[in-house]
């Protein structure tokens, strides 16, 4: 069952987000940040497939102050929209809408009190900002395009996070990835993988040309494992009994 949430953010802005909830509750929850494409079906069956996995999973639509509802075709037209939000994009006020969405999950009572944030692409860049400048408890982030911007956060990171990067992935090219690695590595807080021969996108199912479902398994099946040890301390105390 999905449920529609609003998230009041520091300003008053209402962003919509979109509950899916796990078979038993409370649980671990997620909240999930998109590629630059929105809401996408195949990001709902993602979200989905998560929830099925024991986590309350909010969807929060980030690019609503520009556009509500929105879910782009992954042809040339939605790209160059996508790409046009993205560089519109503040993540300053993205990371504080971001709180937002963390602070109404915590909340809520499908909700066991923690909360990890998921996300790809632009997704991916904010999951690296959630355990730099929010109160999330983990957070996992594919592929995410703009982290060498903010390489600074890396010393400020608190809670554990994993990265996922594509070895042919055009956005982090080795010489990218040569200021990302020492930055992160010097954080015992942050574990990051990078996955040979897998591009951008490579977890969208959606998108033919980019995906690599041996790499999305792995990716997906150490970010469970991440995500079941962080955030839910029932499984955690079973585990070390």
């Amino acid at each position: 069952m999905i449920e529609q949430v609003a998230v009041k953010s520091f300003d008053g802005h209402v962003l919509d987000g979109h509950l899916y909830r796990p078979p038993a509750t409370p649980a671990p929850g997620l909240v999930m940040i998109p590629e630059i494409y929105g809401i996408t079906q195949p990001l709902r069956e993602t979200a989905a497939r998560f929830a099925s996995e024991g986590f309350a999973v909010l969807v929060l639509e980030i690019f609503s102050r520009f556009q509500r509802g929105l879910a782009l075709a992954y042809d040339e037209a939605g790209h160059r929209q996508g790409r046009a939000y993205h560089d519109a994009f503040d993540y300053a006020v993205g990371v504080k809408d971001l709180q937002a969405a963390i602070t109404v999950l915590r909340g809520r009572p499908e909700c066991n009190g923690r909360v990890g944030v998921i996300g790809y692409c632009l997704g991916g860049t904010m999951a690296y900002l959630a355990v730099a400048r929010t109160d999330a408890d983990a957070a996992a982030g594919y592929y995410g395009t703009r982290i060498h911007n903010f390489l600074d956060d890396a010393k400020a990171i608190a809670h554990p996070l994993l990265l996922h990067f594509g070895e042919r992935d055009h956005t982090t090219p080795p010489e990218i990835m040569a200021r990302i690695v020492p930055a992160i590595s010097a954080n015992p807080r942050v574990a990051w993988h990078v996955h040979p021969n897998a591009v951008h996108a490579f977890a969208n199912h959606g998108r033919p040309n980019t995906y690599n479902a041996t790499a999305t398994r792995q990716t997906d099946a150490r970010t469970l494992s991440f995500f079941r040890e962080w955030l839910d301390p029932a499984r955690r105390a079973s585990s070390a009994a």
